[in-house]
């Protein structure tokens, strides 16, 4: 029962902790992709936060992701646990970087037509999709960890069990 409440209060500070820091998250991804041509534009509050339940979800759920892979590979928190929690992590950041640097990369295409005086190329704040690239990243890093440490213990039993 204490590990549950652990495990929820932890969930619920990260989800708390990342809905406050959301803005400054928008914020350094949009300063990634920042050209003077584009102007990115928002149709919609509700969408808005939409985003940020999904960044706090997204960064609450990291200990749930590693409860689950610590009940599926019966890891051990001090080598293996901090090691899935890393390749979470990690894998959450270079999805989330890949999704600026492809949206740098469509930027940039689009800033080079040559529109008008005054006519800026403008882009949907809905289609950044930061929040939803970070999320899944967690849930590859989740699904990695899963199959390395699932593989690796069990070569590993099956190794000392050789041994005895």
């Amino acid at each position: 029962m204490t590990n549950t409440l652990k495990y929820l209060g932890i969930i619920l500070i990260l989800s708390i902790v990342s809905f406050l820091i959301r803005e400054n998250f928008l914020e350094f991804s949009l300063s990634q992709i920042a050209n003077e041509k584009i102007q990115i534009v928002s149709g919609s509050a509700s969408r808005q936060f939409y985003t940020h339940i999904l960044f706090a979800l997204s960064i609450g759920i990291i200990p749930l992701l590693y409860l689950i892979i610590k009940k599926i590979t019966k890891l051990n928190f001090i080598n293996q646990g901090l090691t899935s929690c890393g390749i979470i992590i990690i894998s959450g950041i270079l999805l989330w970087q890949l999704r600026i640097l492809q949206l740098k990369t469509r930027l940039s295409i689009l800033s080079e037509f040559e529109i008008g005086n005054g006519i800026q190329t403008n882009v949907n704040f809905d289609n950044l999709n930061f929040e939803r690239y970070l999320f899944i990243g967690f849930l590859t890093g989740t699904i990695l960890s899963i199959v390395i440490f699932h593989y690796k213990n069990k070569n590993g039993m099956k190794t000392y069990g050789n041994k005895v």
